[in-house]
């Protein structure tokens, strides 16, 4: 029996084409997923990160503006408070040389006062810190959150000041409109 070349051919050339197809599936490229996780996780890490990582870089300047204000005034309320502790126990231990020069004219009292008046601005210096620490992070968790949310035309309020007319002249209104 004769083979025909053309014959093989074809059977070769059928049998290749289910070792070369093309795959059904259609290969679609996605876009990443924001993720509110991760900039939270930048932001505590690293204040202002998460506020990069949410395309929102303008508030970097911000954040370490107030974390450099807190920062002075923790550490200049710190350094008084030391300051006026050591005085106060100078003077009730009755060191005289180690008295500040300064504040001779100070009664114990009012050198007390100072302390407590120091201690306490420096303490609040800490919890607004760490208010604005805690302020920071939350910022980038939730915009992380909004980072993809619609805004578009068809959403809009207005708001108009209107007269309702009386018979003594009027009163001064408003109205709200919505418009999804």
């Amino acid at each position: 029996m004769k083979i025909n070349p053309i014959y093989i051919f074809i059977l070769s050339l059928t049998l290749s084409i289910g070792l070369f197809s093309q795959n059904d599936s259609v290969f679609v490229v996605q876009k990443p997923v924001h993720s509110p996780k991760k900039a939270t996780l930048l932001s505590v890490v690293l204040p202002g990160a998460g506020q990069v990582y949410n395309k929102q870089a303008w508030k970097v300047p911000v954040i370490y503006s107030v974390a450099a204000s807190v920062t002075y005034f923790a550490v200049t309320n710190g350094k008084n408070k030391e300051k006026f502790k050591d005085e106060y126990y100078n003077r009730i231990n009755g060191n005289t040389s180690a008295l500040l020069e300064d504040y001779a004219s100070y009664t114990d009292d009012g050198i007390y006062n100072l302390y407590n008046a120091y201690k306490s601005n420096f303490q609040l210096s800490l919890i607004i810190g760490a208010a604005f620490y805690a302020i920071q992070i939350l910022d980038a968790y939730v915009y992380g959150h909004l980072f993809s949310f619609d805004l578009s035309e068809d959403i809009s309020m207005n708001v108009n000041p209107y007269i309702v007319p009386t018979q003594r002249g009027g009163f001064l209104g408003f109205s709200a409109n919505f418009r999804f």
